[in-house]
């Protein structure tokens, strides 16, 4: 292996998604001392990997934007250890798609956002108990900032969606400033809190063909079996799901 990806996965959260598996803590106040642990890990641990290359650098969670502060600083130790050769990436909670967060994230150097809108429409929105999104401030943001790559992500096989719902996510997506979207099946965790009830995976199946040819069909590239691009350009080593 003569090249790597690192992933730095940010653990907080306003609070907790009925569905979600992933670690979190919504307790922020313990996020410049996970900071400078983090920072300290890296100067420890750099000299293992000096020969190999670093392909990206990737931050996830939880949700990264509420250690947007401290970003800037992580990248510069990162740069200290190696050459990044294919961008840095960061996860977006659409509430944190703002101008002045955009604009800083470009300025620390973020060539690649992934923002988790799991749906456009209220009513998906509502089975997931996640919060309303003013959509239209976030697409006024993402006009005016650019980035290499914008993916979005968005969950399938919720609870009455059907591959109409889906197409209009999709449009809605490459309509306003993405490039690339990454289209997950639902899955429940049992050690989640999630109460919403699971489809048949006969039907999941038939939904992602239907995804597939409509994606394929009308011109977009598929890069995996959850995610299409329109740029090829475009790419997202995207390795968490939600945010």
């Amino acid at each position: 292996m003569k090249e790597i990806g690192i992933y730095i996965h940010i653990p907080y959260c306003k609070r907790k998604c009925s569905y979600c598996n992933f670690h979190f803590s919504t307790n922020i106040s313990t996020k410049d001392q996970l900071i400078e642990a983090l920072i300290k890990e890296i100067r420890n641990r750099a000299s293992e990997a000096k020969d190999l290359r670093l392909s990206t650098l990737y931050f996830g969670g939880g949700t990264p934007a509420l250690a947007i502060d401290r970003l800037e600083e992580i990248i510069d130790i990162v740069n200290q250890f190696f050459i990044i050769t294919e961008g840095i990436g960061v996860e977006l909670h659409p509430q944190n798609v703002t101008l002045e967060n955009l604009t800083l994230l470009k300025k620390v150097g973020i060539t690649k956002i992934s923002i988790g809108i799991q749906s456009f429409q209220d009513k998906f929105l509502k089975v997931l108990g996640r919060d309303k999104v003013d959509y239209i401030k976030m697409f006024s943001a993402l006009k005016e900032v650019s980035f290499e790559t914008v993916s979005m992500d968005f969950i399938f096989a919720l609870p009455f969606q059907n591959l109409e719902d889906i197409k209009a996510d999709i449009e809605m997506a490459f309509s306003n400033g993405a490039n690339h979207i990454a289209i997950y099946p639902f899955i429940d965790f049992s050690f989640t809190d999630n109460t919403i009830p699971l489809m048949k995976k006969r039907d999941k199946h038939k939904l992602l063909d239907g995804i597939t040819a409509y994606c394929q069909r009308n011109g977009y590239k598929r890069d995996s079996i959850w995610t299409f691009s329109n740029d090829k350009h475009a790419k997202y080593s995207s390795m968490t799901r939600d945010n």
